[in-house]
């Protein structure tokens, strides 16, 4: 018996020995040690820093070891300040990306390719709100944006006895019964360069007419859908229908929609951004989606928000984990509410009625497209601004030459 007590007490004496060994050479009883990893975020948001300080703290809290310093860029310099950094090879590692700089930012060859796939990853509840292939490249994740609407004065409706347009063909018919009571039907703003500023409404007709021959419409690609689709035509032909007068239309889109609060215009393009500054200047707008539910194929959702990574280092994937951080359900609500937006994924409920409402509307869509000026290089957007400024100010004579040329230069 005392033989075997012995034994026992050799044995635990023998294991605390080595527990003891082990502990000091640091190899038992020890954490994994936490990967530390710092994030740069750039964006320009003035006046919303509070917003993205939650979400980069909340992501900190989710993920031990990550910080995440945030650096506000006037917008003004943003675009200019983060090429400079870029070509100095200091690119923040998370970044926003303004809409209309989309082209540069890809053009620099800094930012990582992403795939829809990866941002959303199998098995989740999110998916994009815009059709596009899981696994096919994409340089910026959309994170919130707005719908293409005509926004009309009820008090003009009312006293014209006008409903809501279904089709092209209505919104024509209440045009032309509005020019004969003396009203100025419709308006677009003028750019700086005095074109007409039709981007944000030629969208969504160009995106829903109808393919020729039978063919497939291409949604994806501007110079196929032209080449193909009869969406031009139907543009052609309002614009003519329209006879619209830049000696009655203002520059700048806030001018715009400042004298239709005055009344001066029965209707105006804009987008579902704009409710939050029509709502502080008048109580008498509607609005809606061109053309009529009942006419369109396809919703256009406008990217306002946007956001890269940077192709670097060993900071790439929290950089992408981050960017999935933006399309949780509970984030993307957020950045409804505090951008007035539409979110970029499907299945949720905005707070705002008008927001939910319009963004309803578009998630019943089959497709799901950007505006086709979206993904354009700088160069291609001046071309179509060009194009557009002449089928609005009715200087088209020759459709089918016009169009041949049109998509010749776009190749080129």
């Amino acid at each position: 018996m005392q033989k075997k007590v012995f034994s026992a007490a050799v044995f635990l004496l023998a294991a605390a020995c080595i527990l003891t060994a082990c502990k000091k050479n640091g190899f038992i009883f020890k954490k994994n040690p936490v990967r530390e990893c710092t994030l740069t975020f750039w964006h320009w948001d003035t006046g919303h820093e509070e917003f993205y300080e939650k979400i980069a703290s909340d992501y900190a809290k989710e993920h031990e070891g990550v910080k995440i310093n945030i650096r506000l860029v006037p917008y003004e310099t943003y675009t200019k300040e983060w090429l400079k950094a870029a070509s100095e090879g200091e690119t923040a590692d998370v970044f926003a990306i303004p809409p209309e700089s989309l082209a540069e930012f890809i053009d620099s060859r800094k930012l990582e390719a992403l795939t829809y796939a990866d941002l959303i990853p199998a098995g989740s509840e999110e998916e994009f709100l815009i059709n596009k292939p899981g696994k096919e490249k994409a340089y910026a994740l959309p994170a919130a944006g707005s719908l293409p609407v005509i926004f009309y004065n009820k008090d003009i409706y009312e006293q014209n006895q006008l409903v809501i347009p279904e089709t092209l063909s209505d919104f024509v018919t209440n045009c032309a019964i509005l020019k004969q009571s003396s009203c100025q039907p419709f308006a677009m703003s003028l750019t700086e360069e005095g074109r007409f500023d039709a981007f944000d409404f030629a969208a969504g007709i160009l995106a829903n007419g109808k393919s020729l021959n039978g063919k497939k419409s291409e949604k994806q690609d501007f110079k196929k859908l032209l080449d193909q689709n009869t969406g031009y035509y139907d543009l052609l032909g309002l614009a003519m229908e329209l006879s619209l007068d830049k000696g009655v239309c203002v520059k700048g889109h806030q001018a715009l929609l400042e004298n239709f609060a005055q009344n001066k215009y029965a209707m105006i393009c804009g987008t579902t951004e704009d409710i939050a500054a029509l709502n502080s200047m008048s109580s008498s707008f509607g609005w809606f989606m061109l053309p009529g539910e009942d006419y369109t194929k396809a919703g256009v959702w406008k990217a306002n928000h946007m956001f890269g990574a940077a192709k670097k280092g060993k900071s790439v994937k929290e950089a992408k984990n981050f960017l999935s951080y933006f399309l949780t359900r509970e984030n993307q609500l957020a950045f409804s509410a505090e951008f007035g937006m539409l979110p970029a994924v499907k299945g949720l409920k905005p707070d705002d009625k008008e927001i939910r409402q319009a963004y309803e509307l578009v998630s019943g869509k089959k497709e799901v497209y950007f505006p086709f000026f979206q993904t354009m290089s700088q160069e291609e957007r001046t071309l179509c601004a060009e194009k557009l400024d002449l089928i609005f100010s009715g200087e088209v004579t020759d459709p089918e030459g016009f169009l041949t040329d049109w998509i010749k230069k776009l190749k080129d």
